[in-house]
């Protein structure tokens, strides 16, 4: 009976430290739709609390533009690097994908943003950078990734470890 309350918690454990596990979320925001001057932030589900690490890329070769027909100003995520602003105290390119974590300030992401920690809790935002949605087009194809917290090692440490009790002592 002990060996299989070993195996029942240990697998619970590993079950828990599993639903926190780095996970990917992808989506697609809109030059329009997510635009800072009119539009609505997309929401990627991503709940960050203070000191979490993630990761955010969008696809290079996704363009989007804030003209509507001149050429000129077609970009990827990083924007336009001669056509910049600021806007609600981030100086950026025009065309830029940008970030926000609760209700923090904005903080440029572009084509990729490695490995970050956060510096405030709450959900993360993504939005396109400038100050007027009506002649947007567009999107870029992005990917959020939070890495998972130390909590989550120990916690699979600890079920890997009951296993080993489990299978030690049937030995």
């Amino acid at each position: 009976m002990i060996k299989f309350s070993r195996a029942v918690i240990g697998a619970a454990l590993l079950a828990a430290s599993g639903f926190a596990a780095a996970a990917s979320y992808p989506g697609l925001v809109d030059a329009k739709g997510n635009s800072l001057g009119g539009g609505a932030a997309f929401d990627t589900g991503v709940f960050l609390v203070s000191g979490e690490t993630f990761s955010v890329t969008a696809n290079p070769a996704d363009l989007w533009d804030n003209s509507g027909t001149d050429p000129t100003y077609v970009s990827n995520a990083d924007g336009h690097a001669f056509q910049m602003a600021t806007i609600d105290g981030l100086t950026d390119a025009i065309g830029s994908l940008v970030g926000e974590i609760g209700n923090g300030p904005l903080f440029n992401v572009g084509t990729n943003l490695p490995n970050v920690t956060a510096g405030s809790a709450g959900e993360l935002k993504l939005f396109y950078f400038d100050s007027d949605a009506d002649n947007n087009t567009g999107a870029v194809h992005i990917d959020v990734s939070a890495v998972p917290e130390p909590g989550n090692f120990a916690l699979m440490a600890l079920a890997l470890g009951a296993f080993a009790l489990t299978r030690r002592r049937k030995a």
